[in-house]
């Protein structure tokens, strides 16, 4: 019988990540310069403060915060998405190996590491954890642990 493991995706969550920052880094010289824009309008004498510059400036500010909106709800469901994977990957963990003492710690954009102690007492600091084909999770040094090398 094959095991059912939750979903665990890293990769969406930094994808966010990455295009937010992108966002981030058009729109705030956007809203810089659409601010700027603004207050020179409201300097301006009242023959040159058009209609039509007025509309301008108002878009690049409408832009920019639609921009700034669109970045924040990135990186919120950026955020979400990677403490869903990572509560995913514990529990993962949990089914597969049942440690009796698991701690996650960073991932570094292709595994996670890992603080593990066993029912036995052996202890793994940083261990490995890669997530294989159908979210399974694979842990080398537990692996080792439970079938070690031959000596030869």
């Amino acid at each position: 019988m094959e095991e059912q493991y939750l979903n665990v995706d890293f990769i969406t969550p930094v994808l966010g990540f990455g295009v937010a920052a992108v966002l981030l880094i058009g729109c705030v010289p956007l809203l810089l310069h659409g601010w700027y824009r603004r207050k020179k309008f409201e300097q301006l004498a009242d023959g040159y403060q058009t209609y039509k510059l007025r509309s301008s400036i108002r878009a690049e500010l409408v832009a920019g915060g639609l921009v700034l909106s669109l970045m924040a709800a990135l990186g919120i469901f950026a955020v979400l998405g990677y403490t869903s994977s990572a509560r995913n990957l514990q529990s993962n963990i949990e089914q597969l190996y049942n440690p009796a003492k698991l701690e996650l710690g960073t991932f570094n954009g292709s595994w996670m590491s890992a603080d593990i102690t066993l029912d036995d007492g052996t202890s793994f600091s940083n261990a490995r954890v890669d997530v294989r084909a159908g979210n399974e999770p694979f842990i080398e040094d537990l692996w080792y642990h439970y079938h070690p090398k031959p000596r030869g």
